[in-house]
């Protein structure tokens, strides 16, 4: 997370005002309660003086956006109905230019234009890991509630515009980036159905089906589950080399990949 001002880095150091500051912009432009600061910073255990803390992390967090100044009347961060609230002009918070992003290559892929859809959800993804995610500020209860959705977002965005990358044929330039996916979640089918296409597809038949026994044996110990009749027909697949299993011959996107046939969206 990082935060300018005119050129200047604005960014809180503290891990408390960084916590704040993420709450705020999560909530730009709308009024975070004290008892929402409070919630967010120490959950279920405040200290005694937590609202005068506050209080004393917002003058602080103040002075650090204001670059030091100490007049507050035109500053960002104003008191407002027993809260504070962060003052954010359209296209400055680039949160909201990276769901901009989002919707827009998803509306490239759902009008048949693979390449263009999966550059720019490249693009936006490449935002989040950058600058827009909060990573590296502490998350309480209410911006582990906030950042949930956006998560999952990425996530099936992310499937999406693999998808679109594997119908291009794009198989051998994919399996480390699905390597790292599935290795962060290793009870994602969609992610590890199409790790094992590109696997296969890069003719490593055998490292496809491990692939699949990982899936297996994770979903069996984390989850009490067995995988779906989905990707055990993609495997089935694998064993047998079905010819659907083929890497495409044009750049066209098809209108199924009969391959992984609900394991990653249409």
């Amino acid at each position: 997370m990082s935060v300018t001002e005119s050129g200047d880095d604005r960014t809180p150091s503290a891990p408390k005002h960084r916590q704040m500051l993420a709450l705020l912009l999560m909530n730009a432009n709308q009024v975070v309660s004290m008892a929402q600061f409070v919630e967010e910073l120490w959950e279920y255990s405040p200290p005694p003086r937590a609202v005068a803390a506050v209080h004393t992390y917002v003058m602080q967090l103040r002075r650090i956006l204001h670059g030091g100044a100490t007049a507050v009347a035109c500053g960002r961060l104003v008191t407002r109905e027993q809260g504070y609230l962060l003052r954010v002009e359209d296209g400055e918070l680039d949160l909201h230019l990276y769901e901009s992003r989002l919707r827009a290559g998803r509306a490239l892929l759902d009008a048949g234009e693979p390449d263009a859809g999966a550059r720019l959800l490249r693009t936006a993804d490449a935002m989040w890991s950058g600058t827009t995610g909060l990573v590296d500020a502490p998350t309480g209860p209410l911006l582990r509630a906030a950042l949930a959705p956006i998560e999952r977002e990425r996530t099936e965005a992310t499937v999406r515009r693999i998808h679109a990358e594997l119908a291009l044929g794009r198989h051998q330039e994919l399996v480390s980036e699905l390597c790292a996916l599935v290795h962060q979640d290793l009870t994602h089918e969609e992610l590890t159905g199409q790790l094992m296409l590109a696997l296969y597809r890069s003719g490593r038949q055998a490292d496809a089906l491990a692939a699949f026994h990982r899936l297996r044996h994770a979903l069996r110990e984390d989850l009490a589950t067995t995988p779906g009749p989905d990707i055990h027909r993609l495997t089935t697949d694998i064993l047998t080399g079905h010819p659907r299993l083929e890497p495409p011959t044009t750049g066209h996107l098809p209108l199924t990949l009969d391959a992984v046939p609900t394991l990653v969206a249409a």
